[in-house]
């Protein structure tokens, strides 16, 4: 695999990552920026180029504020009873920590790095952590068969799924700029990632 496109998708996933888990957001506002500025210079198409200008925006004038509220209304505790829900289990198993999270930890099993409890507080089958694991996969150059498995079987097969849950939420500003942007790089990756 390519050495420079595998550098921009550790960039892309580590984005995904830090914008969907709640307790990696909080910190990132400084990182976020970076990433939008690097992954906006060169976007892959023109529709993620406006999301990109989007953002970069938002977060230039206001900070990470709104798009933390952002995430609160859309996966957390919306007012409006519209929550997205970030689990692959909610898409597979039709429930939270269903039986495909069985699956997830036994394909992350392999690799070196864990969920940690204290800090970390979300399952295996959150697609931020799964993001996270791509990311890790890919930076470290020696865990392509699991990365494979983890895109294939995991992130790929549901995750449009969830991508148009953010589009039509009717709380999704910035999420559905992220939306946009994501849907665009996996669309990429299941034409990379075989």
């Amino acid at each position: 695999m390519d050495k420079n496109i595998n550098q921009a998708r550790v960039v892309f996933y580590d984005f995904f990552a830090g914008v969907f888990l709640r307790n990696l957001l909080s910190g990132r506002e400084e990182v976020i920026k970076k990433q939008l500025q690097a992954l906006g210079s060169t976007p892959l198409d023109d529709y993620t180029q406006k999301s990109f200008q989007i953002l970069q925006t938002q977060l230039e004038q206001d900070g990470i504020k709104n798009l933390m509220h952002e995430y609160d209304e859309v996966f957390e505790v919306p007012l409006s009873g519209e929550v997205v829900f970030p689990y692959i289990s909610h898409y597979k198993n039709g429930c939270l920590n269903g039986e495909i999270l069985v699956d997830i930890r036994q394909a992350v099993k392999a690799l070196p790095i864990r969920a940690n409890s204290e800090i970390f507080k979300e399952t295996e089958d959150h697609l931020g952590f799964l993001f996270l694991m791509m990311r890790y996969c890919i930076e470290e150059g020696k865990y392509e068969e699991n990365e494979k498995e983890i895109f294939s079987f995991y992130i790929n097969p549901y995750v449009s799924k969830f991508i148009a849950d953010i589009i039509e939420n009717s709380k999704s500003n910035l999420y559905k700029e992220i939306a946009l942007i994501l849907k665009s790089f996996m669309e990429f990756e299941a034409s990379y990632v075989k």
